[in-house]
């Protein structure tokens, strides 16, 4: 059998056939992926705001996959801020996570949900032995999506039009940087994990680390990936 060449004409096609798979979905593959654009990812994460990062994750949604288990480089399917379930009459709040993707490996495709809080907050707090106000906050969030989906997925499916859609694998908290955490931090933060089955923490720098490996490496020269962490072993 002879292999298909894998040059330009051959990517546009795929990406039209993997377009048509998730309909209305931002689709990230591994050729978007640019120094460039781990560049706007670095610069996003120093802004600041949540918004900053949310808008280069919408624009290269590939960069997500890093932050997905189970995820090799089959391309990611990334919906951006669905609104899962509208705002009550009663007054409460809706609930908008900050994507739905959909990742593949070759054991079949995969759901999650990804909640994003800042860069320069961490998920436990500043003596490790809780969390952080920007961690509960997530794990709330993220708790009371999973507790939606597993009761009303038919609902979710009408309210964001994704009939597809199949219950999720869990849930995804990305916050802080794990080159700033210390020991007791770290450690706080891997019990969470460890108890908690449907929902994984991962640090920004996972995700940076991840892309400038696969770009060639090429840090700045006082980019964050030179920065020390503070406490020996960094746990992504």
């Amino acid at each position: 059998m002879q292999l298909q060449l894998m040059d330009d004409a051959y990517w546009r096609t795929r990406r039209e056939e993997m377009s048509r798979e998730f309909p209305g979905a931002r689709l990230g593959v591994l050729t978007d992926l640019t120094a460039e654009v781990v560049d706007a990812f670095e610069d996003a994460l120093l802004a600041g705001p949540e918004s900053a990062i949310q808008q280069v994750l919408t624009n290269h949604p590939y960069l997500i996959q890093y932050a997905i288990p189970l995820s090799g480089h089959h391309g990611i399917w990334a919906f951006p801020q669905q609104m899962i379930r509208p705002r009550a009459a009663d007054g409460d709040a809706g609930m908008i996570p900050d994507f739905l993707v959909v990742s593949r490996s070759s054991l079949g495709d995969y759901w999650h949900v990804v909640e994003l809080k800042r860069f320069d907050e961490q998920f436990s707090d500043a003596k490790g032995q809780g969390y952080s106000k920007a961690g509960h906050r997530a794990v709330s969030q993220c708790n009371g999506y999973l507790a939606l989906f597993r009761d009303y997925i038919d609902a979710v499916r009408t309210n964001i039009r994704i009939p597809s859609m199949v219950q999720p694998s869990g849930a995804i908290i990305v916050i802080g940087d794990s080159g700033r955490e210390t020991d007791r931090q770290r450690t706080n933060r891997s019990n969470f994990v460890r108890s908690s089955p449907n929902i994984d923490v991962v640090s920004y720098r996972r995700i940076l680390l991840g892309a400038r490996a696969d770009v060639g490496f090429t840090p700045r020269g006082a980019g964050l990936l030179t920065t020390a962490g503070r406490g020996g072993k960094v746990s992504m």
